[in-house]
């Protein structure tokens, strides 16, 4: 255990991994239900949620404030904005919906604590699109940090997404990745 932060960098418990694992589930669900409500739950006021972009084949951009991310929102209200914009119709390109299917495997507590759970895991994102017949597949690797205060629910307070495949034939955006 971290002497400064009280964070276990040790191989998790068993706990730790299926609370880790049912958060991950939890996520996933809410996305591929197009459960907005639900899903803007489990978001802290102050989550950061970013994606950056490649730099080159082997490096990603690591600071959002000076290089292109592919998505990068500082709070949960800027994911409520744009949550907003799909559930107002005013964002065309993508109606009707994509139907999505989040496949998470590979799940690894990095680091944990009481009220701390750092998860790294792998995913492929499926995604259908009524309007053309089309479908894609989306590799992603996530890196989650999930926090509770007290006897709280645990809320993300960061997610990055790194896309393997970063060239998609269509839009991307939160639920499709």
């Amino acid at each position: 255990m971290g002497a400064a932060t009280g964070i276990s960098e040790a191989p998790a418990d068993p706990v730790a991994r299926a609370l880790a694992s049912d958060l991950l589930f939890q996520e996933a669900d809410a996305l591929d239900s197009q459960d907005w409500t639900g899903w803007l739950a489990l978001y802290r006021e102050d989550a950061r949620f970013w994606m950056p972009a490649w730099l080159d084949e082997y490096r990603n951009t690591s600071n959002p404030d000076t290089e292109v991310s592919l998505i990068y929102h500082e709070m949960r209200w800027e994911l409520e904005e744009r949550v907003h914009r799909l559930g107002s119709r005013k964002s065309v390109t993508t109606l009707p919906l994509p139907r999505t299917l989040h496949m998470i495997g590979g799940s690894r507590v990095t680091a944990h604590s009481e009220n701390r759970l750092d998860v790294r895991s792998h995913a492929t994102v499926h995604v259908y699109d009524p309007r053309t017949f089309d479908h894609h597949v989306a590799a992603v690797r996530y890196s989650h940090s999930f926090v509770r205060e007290d006897a709280g629910p645990w809320l993300i307070a960061s997610k990055t997404i790194i896309l393997i495949n970063d060239r998609m034939p269509s839009v991307v955006d939160f639920y499709t990745v």
